[in-house]
């Protein structure tokens, strides 16, 4: 479990490493929502589109005493079952 200072933390730690396991690049938040460019791409992309809501991409993260479960686009999973 990765702990963070505050949940803008969370969110960037969980995106970046999201991206460089999967070869996008340049993680950048506009208008609330997550952006990076694909591999070999030149247009970035809503990393929202991208990913599934399942259970292998969302991460446990930890700020101060409450823990909870992120998915790369900066949304909240409600469990890991």
């Amino acid at each position: 479990m990765q702990e963070y200072p505050n949940f803008l933390a969370a969110i960037e730690g969980v995106c970046k490493k999201w991206c460089q396991q999967n070869g996008y690049t340049e993680p950048f938040c506009r208008n609330g929502e997550y952006w990076a460019f694909p591999p070999k791409g030149a247009i970035p992309v809503k990393i929202r589109d991208i990913i599934q809501a399942d259970k292998q991409q969302a991460q446990l993260v930890c700020i101060g005493r409450v823990s909870f479960w992120l998915l790369p686009d900066g949304s909240l999973q409600k469990s890991k079952e």
